[in-house]
């Protein structure tokens, strides 16, 4: 039934698809152009379908039924509607014609068949077309009645159809025929109305009638159909007298199909019956593995050190040298960036030791204090001078640095001009504040006329766009909207604005008209065209009273206030507004800038001033507090550095990479700002007060650069101090550690946001996915390889179950046949024995059906193949035909039952009697003499190979496997057997061979793989982790590091403070010291009304942090390295491959192992640089063979006290409380080529492991006899970091632990000064100049090349615009200054004494102050209480170094200098510098100003054009930022 139900539902559905693609023709039909007359007839039919109307009226009665037939009768129907009007020839009938064609093609694309009924389809309401149906079914019957009865059912359907006849008609005919034929068997005739029939055509051209009864069951030909109706009469005999009877089943048929069914029910008992095997069978452990989180207790030695606190195994490295723990993260990341993207930088990659050697450097004497030099800052390292120069090249260069480097000069108003992007509900919460006090409430409630209101208001709107400074057009339009209002509230709030008002300082005026403006547009909203009702303007005046009521209370206003009614407000005519307008001024924007901006005294106190209650007022923009300009922003050009001028250089960079640090640091902190607010106007909270927002930007390094930011509990903001050392000219070297790192977290951060490196970062993501769909492939043709071998084994297990089935069989047989022979006699033993398989199989038929009955190769379950399965694998991984399996106990049986068996050979033997027999005697006793000495010492043997062999299977590689494999075997762990001639081996050897094997699998697989995972790595985006442990520990390896260094990331585990954890538990740390950083702002997006999912959430959210969510801010991780061999070890040993991450993990570190050991053993002897004693401890030439001796872990104390006391003196405190070398860090020194270059050495950190005493055989170097008794001369083993094992005399390994102390403990005065990081330089980029200039090229001397090269190019062209030269000609003070500088160029003071002269000299050729008038009237004056500031003053000051312009800037240069001041301040700024870069800057400022002032007195001929100078550099520094081009919001 429920095939059938099936069929029913296809076949309904199959209808329903054949009528919608009929209802897709019927609708192109009726679209067609001009189809309206077939659309709907004027001369319907009973008989005919006539129009497309009635067609779609048939198709939905349902009258075009499934199949052939349907289709059929649709394309009549369709055809009728257009043969109609051509066979009348109406006025349609060309039309029609047209639109048969067009339908003829639909049908034709079906089936070229319904295309052609198209065409034939003709009237048949006709008497002539009815006589001539008539006709035709007449002629039917009559070749029906012609037809013999004795024909077949499948024939006699065929009977009568020719090639004219339609499948329609042939259904039709056929269902008259079996009409016929059910009457003929005994039936009735209306017993087939309840059958229809289908008529199919096969290939071939043949058709074939099939039979449906009504419950859709079907039948192939009518005696089917005759048998289901139970019809049994014997057909009417034929003309030829043949008889069709019908067919019965014989007894031995269906015996035949009982025993098929038997045989297909018996193979699905076999198939159920093995899948219930194999899952019974089945490990879901193995499909499943163990959750991380329910293996954190399981109990093992891993979790019980977790518990308390500690790390296993312990790591190898856990801090660096002078680099403070929290910043390990960050140095690594600044690290791996720089060697990542080192062609980008054109920058030479560095060991990792030596970057932080580098960041750690300070320069100091060999008796520890510090250095004393001229110049100390010129000692710094060339790697950072190289970094620090190409991160800048990278910055400067590309377009996204002009985001940030106008930031320290950007004002809110800057951000208006451009404010486009901002919302309509952020401009109006951006609003100014009230600075007036006034009735709101009394205001609105005047009855004024809108048309006046709306004239004053337009006045008004036109200071919006006026600039503070230009106050000419901001008075008139507040004169005008006096003048036209009537309302006496508005006059006197605008009149006590004004008292404010003065010549370029309108800022609190334009202040207070915008905001009244503001509230009267919120206040009155129908006066803008909106249509509001009256109860809706009430509504919302009362709304904006209440607001402004409540900031009138924070506005204080001065007690006398009299007279505002009087004040005059005219003074300023119109031509003085326009003349304003147009001059334009540098003044900063009072209305703009909403900090707190310096005042100076001579402004005049205002009636009206602002409530300093910051906890109230909300903040109006997110631009931070404009930093004071330091002292090389002065010396800086107005302009951003290019490349191609002397800023971007080995002499400026420090000062340089302050300033620029500077900047990007002020730009995060607006953006930082931009989305605490937008996050608050998210979330729809009120907007946070100026005091919040100055709080937050105090805390901005640690909200922006959290860890290596981190203050450690002290009040020293590392970023900002680091930042604001270098702008106010101190040296770099001044700088922590922590300080250097900031600086390059700041430009790297700042790199990542470049264009270059994002684009390159696309790139890089491109070809990495191609990279790893081609890995995807090659893991997926290996995963293949290794199915199909499993496949084929799993095959070939099979077969052994089978063969050994059939076997079992035959040996069965035989021994039932030679048992049953033993009673008849008929047969002998040995004529059963010469039968073959295949005779005793056919001996009788119950034999061969057993036979037949045995198990197939696919009957057996999976657990039976599989243990075959793991037979032939281990047998494969022996090399043996058959593998015997003993544990140790069956081995030390099988021992004694070898030696028992030789002791009864040996007694067989008796007294001997000939020579022969004595010969055989004594070779037995020698085999038992001998394997008893074997005995005695195999027990240890065997006991430390057992040993080898579970390390080596835990730690899975190669090389490990081998060797305790090897060792085993030397042991008798293994051995073959005479029995079955294959191999006895121990149960662990067998895993160690299997895992053997699979570690030489993974081998091959990764050298297949290696070209393919080069090619992943080099598309670099990110350093992806190696995997994580079960306690979500990470562990990474990078790419430019030593390939033998794993880094682990912890989390630490959280304790009370009261809780004093031991000194072992470095794990446990307190909630506030695994904080860092600045903690989360939860108020910004967290309702605080929302208390019951309040405390839930930010549990949530802050697991992100950590797992407890008790942490609010970062948190701190416990980072550490393993470098030797020995940890990585333990660590795979430690991990469990029942959790799927541990397990992951596993895999990679085995393949890290197994390149270490493959490397250490490529090595060779380049690493065992010291196997040798050293002569001094021999007093003569010693050579020490290669013999193989164990090392003791213990007991080198006399040896090492001894050499203790041959030590220096000075380093005898270092050594005194260290009893014994083993186990103790040391730090080798070795030179590749001391030859050629002695002072190039290289040092790497090893361990020592173990010692023995070994004989040397000293030699007479005079004659090359022994004449000295070997001497035994201690030696310590020790394994390097790197990998590999050194063997130490007893003088280096106290000159390495002494050393290896003072380099961890930075002890003072100890200098590596032939470390690596010393010599470095670089070969892509050269910054510093040529390699052998490059470790001086921020040297004094370095300067004053400098010096001398640009005054010979810039003394020419002065020398020819003066007439009063007393720097060249026969004054001499020009050979004088230069011959100073050569002579004494590496003094940093003669330096600058040089500098100075050298301003002077061109000061004085430029022309100098001409006349004491014109001095005066280019100096603006500063005026403080009446008082005159002087420039040095004015560098000093804070509020007036804003207005310091040092640059000669516009088109009337008249000098060297704008200003007598501006000279003071620079002479004043180089006097008190103290490094290079300073000088640097203040000899490109000088060049610049003599340049301008060389570009200004050209002749008119070459005189550049106005146009030429109008660029960004020269249009001043505080109005660069305003000029087009000049600033550019980020958003954009």
């Amino acid at each position: 039934m429920a095939d059938d139900a099936a069929e029913a539902a296809e076949k309904e559905a199959r209808r329903k698809k054949h009528r919608k693609r009929m209802n897709k023709i019927l609708v192109r039909a009726w679209n067609l152009p001009d189809a309206g007359p077939f659309q709907e007839t004027s001369h319907p039919s009973e008989n005919d379908v006539r129009d497309l109307t009635g067609v779609g009226k048939n198709l939905d009665k349902g009258v075009y039924g499934h199949g052939r037939s349907g289709w059929e009768l649709f394309a009549k129907d369709m055809g009728l509607v257009y043969n109609w009007h051509i066979i009348r020839k109406g006025k349609h009938a060309s039309i029609a014609s047209s639109h048969l064609d067009e339908v003829v093609g639909y049908f034709a694309k079906i089936d070229p068949i319904l295309g052609d009924l198209v065409v034939q389809s003709k009237p048949i309401d006709t008497a002539d077309s009815t006589s001539r149906m008539n006709s035709s079914s007449a002629n039917k019957r009559k070749i029906n009645s012609d037809e013999s009865t004795d024909a077949s059912p499948k024939k006699k359907a065929n009977v009568g159809t020719n090639g004219s006849m339609t499948l329609s008609q042939r259904e039709k005919r056929a269902m008259e025929l079996l009409a016929s034929y059910l009457e003929e068997r005994g039936g009735e005739r209306r017993q087939s109305e309840i059958f229809t029939c289908k008529v199919v055509q096969r290939p071939g051209g043949r058709f074939e009638s099939i039979f449906f009864s009504a419950e859709n069951k079907r039948f192939k030909s009518m005696a089917d159909v005759a048998r289901f109706l139970n019809l049994d009469k014997d057909p009417v005999k034929s003309q030829g007298g043949g008889i069709k009877s019908s067919s019965r089943p014989n007894k031995v048929t269906v015996k035949r199909k009982l025993k098929r069914e038997l045989d297909k029910l018996m193979k699905l008992k076999a198939k159920a019956a093995k899948a219930l095997d194999d899952h019974s069978s089945d490990n879901l452990f193995d499909h499943y593995p163990s959750s991380a989180s329910l293996m954190w207790d399981d109990g093992s030695r891993l979790c019980r050190a977790h518990k308390a606190g500690m790390i296993m195994p312990r790591s190898d490295i856990e801090s660096l040298p002078g680099i403070p723990t929290h910043c390990i993260p960050d140095m690594l990341m600044v690290w791996d960036f720089l060697c990542t993207f080192s062609r980008t930088l054109s920058l030479e990659p560095i060991e990792l030791d030596d970057f932080a050697s580098a960041l750690s450097f300070r320069p100091m004497t060999e008796n520890g204090s510090k250095c004393v030099d001229d110049q100390p800052q010129s000692t710094i390292p060339v790697y950072l001078s190289e970094c620090h120069i190409a991160l800048l090249r990278l910055l400067v260069k590309d377009q996204s640095s002009d985001f940030w480097w106008w930031s320290v000069l950007e004002t809110p108003e800057m951000v208006e001009q451009e404010d486009e992007y901002i919302s309509t509900r952020y401009k109006k919460r951006r609003s100014a504040p009230a600075v007036v006090k006034i009735d709101m409430e009394a205001l609105l409630s005047v009855d004024e006329d809108p048309f006046v209101t709306r004239k004053w208001l337009q006045a008004l709107e036109d200071v919006r766009t006026r600039k503070p400074d230009i106050s000419g057009p901001i008075k008139n339009a507040v004169r005008s909207a006096i003048a036209v209002t009537t309302n006496q509230h508005v006059k006197l709030y605008l009149k006590k604005a004004m008292r404010s008002w003065k010549t370029k300082s309108a800022g609190l005026v334009k202040r207070a008209v915008v905001w009244l403006v503001d509230r009267l547009r919120e206040a009155r909203p129908e006066l803008w065209g909106r249509h509001v009702s009256h109860d809706e303007i009430a509504e919302q005046k009362k709304l904006v009273a209440s607001e402004a009521a409540l900031e009138m209370d924070n506005i204080v206003e001065d007690a006398d206030v009299d007279g505002v009614s009087d004040m005059n407000l005219d003074g300023d005519s119109d031509e003085e507004s326009d003349f304003e307008e147009d001059e334009g001024s540098d003044n900063e924007d009072e209305y703009a800038d909403q900090t707190d901006a310096p005042i100076l005294p001579s402004n005049q106190a205002c009636s009206v001033t602002p409530n300093q209650n910051d906890e109230i007022t909300s903040v109006t923009s997110f631009v931070p507090m404009k930093p004071v300009p330091s002292v090389v922003d002065l010396l800086l050009p107005p302009g951003k550095p290019l490349l191609q001028t002397d800023l971007v250089h080995a002499l400026t960079w420090p000062s340089v990479i302050g300033a620029t640090s500077c900047r990007i640091f002020h730009w995060y902190k607006r953006r930082r700002n931009e989305v605490d607010d937008s996050i608050r106007e998210f979330r729809q909270l009120q907007p946070i007060s100026v005091a919040e927002r100055r709080r937050r930007e105090m805390v901005a390094s640690l909200r922006i650069l959290s860890e290596c930011g981190d203050q450690l509990d002290s009040n020293i903001n590392l970023v900002e101090s680091a930042i604001n050392h270098l702008c106010d000219g101190n040296g770099y070297l001044d700088l922590s550690a922590a300080q250097r790192l900031c600086i390059l977290r700041i430009l790297i951060e700042a790199a990542y946001d470049t264009h270059h490196v994002q684009s390159i970062i696309e790139d890089n993501f491109k070809a990495r996915i191609n990279a790893v769909k081609a890995l995807d492939a090659e893991e997926r043709r290996a995963k293949k390889a290794a199915r199909e071998e499993l496949t084929a084994i799993e095959t070939a297990a099979r077969e052994r179950l089978a063969n050994e089935a059939r076997e079992a069989f035959i040996d069965k047989k035989r021994q039932e046949l030679i048992e049953d022979i033993k009673d008849t006699q008929e047969y002998s033993v040995e004529f059963i024995e010469s039968l073959n398989d295949d005779d005793i199989i056919d001996l009788d038929d119950d034999t061969k059906a057993e036979y037949e009955a045995l198990p197939s190769a696919d009957s057996f379950n999976k657990g039976e193949v599989n243990a075959v399965v793991k037979m032939i694998q281990e047998e494969t991984a022996f090399g043996a035909e058959q593998l015997t399996v003993l544990t140790l106990s069956e081995i030390e049986k099988r021992d004694e039952d070898y030696l028992k068996s030789l002791q009864d050979e040996l007694e067989s033997f008796g007294q001997p009697d000939s020579r022969e027999a004595s010969a055989k005697i004594d070779r037995v006793r020698q085999k038992i003499i001998k394997f008893t000495d074997q005995i005695q010492t195999l027990s240890e043997d065997r006991r430390s190979a057992i040993e080898a062999l579970k390390d080596a299977i835990e730690d899975g590689t190669v090389r490990t496997l081998r060797n305790a494999i090897k060792e085993a075997k030397l042991s008798r762990l293994s051995g073959d057997d005479e029995e079955n001639g294959g191999v006895w081996a121990l149960d662990l050897i067998r895993d160690a061979s299997l895992e053997l094997k699979n570690a030489e699998g993974r081998k091959r697989v990764t050298e297949a793989q290696k070209d393919l995972v080069a090619k992943r790595n080099k598309c670099f985006i990110r350093t992806e982790p190696l995997g994580m442990d079960r306690y979500q520990s990470r562990f990474f390896h990078f790419d430019h590091d030593k390939r033998s260094r794993i880094w682990s990331e912890r989390n630490y585990i959280l304790h009370n403070e009261d809780f004093v954890p031991s000194n072992d538990a470095v794990l446990f740390k307190s909630t506030q010291s695994t904080s860092i950083g600045a903690p989360d702002k939860y108020d910004d997006f967290v309702n605080p009304d929302d208390s019951p999912c309040r405390k839930s959430f930010l549990a949530f959210t802050r697991q992100e942090y950590h797992h407890t969510g008790e942490i609010a801010s970062l948190a701190r991780h416990h980072w550490s390295c393993y470098t030797t061999d020995r940890s990585l070890r333990i660590l795979i040993k430690n991990l469990d491959g029942k959790c799927a991450h541990e397990n992951a993990l596993k895999e990679q570190l085995k393949e890290t192992l197994e390149n270490l050991a493959l490397a250490a053993a490529d090595a060779g002897n380049d690493v065992n640089y010291s196997n040798a004693v050293s002569q001094e401890d021999a007093g003569l030439d010693i050579t020490v063979p290669f013999v193989k001796a164990d090392f003791f872990s213990t007991g080198d104390e006399d040896a090492f006290f001894q050499e203790k006391n041959r030590a220096s003196r000075v380093d005898a405190h270092i050594l005194q409380d260290i009893p014994s070398a083993i186990g103790r860090r040391v730090r080798l020194r070795r030179a590749p080529d001391p030859g050629r270059a002695p002072d190039d050495a290289e040092y790497s950190m090893a361990t020592i492991t173990g010692w023995k005493m070994e004989k040397v055989h000293p030699s007479n170097s005079s004659n090359g006899v022994a004449s000295v008794e070997a001497a035994s001369l201690p030696i310590w083993k020790v394994g390097l970091d790197d990998g590999g094992e050194l063997h130490l005399s007893a003088r280096e390994v106290v000159e390495g632990i002494v050393r290896a102390i003072k380099w961890l403990t930075e002890y003072p005065g100890y200098v590596e000064h032939d470390a690596p990081f010393v010599s470095y330089r670089n070969n892509l980029g050269r910054f510093c100049g040529r390699a052998v200039e490059a470790p001086s090229s921020l040297t004094p001397q370095a300067l004053a090349k400098q010096l001398i090269k640009r005054e010979q190019d810039l003394y020419m062209p002065l020398k020819n615009r003066t007439f009063d030269n007393n720097w060249g000609g026969k004054a001499g003070a020009r050979q004088a200054w230069v011959s100073s500088l050569k002579d004494c160029g590496h003094s940093f003071d003669a330096v600058r004494d040089g500098l100075l002269t050298l301003e002077n000299a061109f000061f004085d050729l430029t022309g100098g102050f001409v006349t004491v008038e014109e001095k005066k009237e280019d100096e603006p004056a500063a005026r403080t209480n009446g008082g005159t500031l002087s420039g040095k003053d004015l560098l000093y000051d804070d509020v007036s170094r804003f207005d310091i312009e040092l640059e000669s800037l516009g088109h009337d240069v008249k000098g060297l200098w704008n200003s007598s001041d501006a000279r003071e301040i620079f002479k004043e700024i180089i006097r008190v510098s103290k490094t290079v870069s300073i000088l640097a800057l203040g000899l490109d400022l000088i060049c610049r100003n003599v340049q301008a002032y060389i570009d200004r007195t050209k002749s008119s001929v070459v005189q550049p054009t106005v146009t030429e100078h109008t660029s960004l550099a020269y249009v001043g520094r505080r109005r660069a930022a305003m000029q087009p081009g000049g600033y550019t919001d980020f958003f954009r």
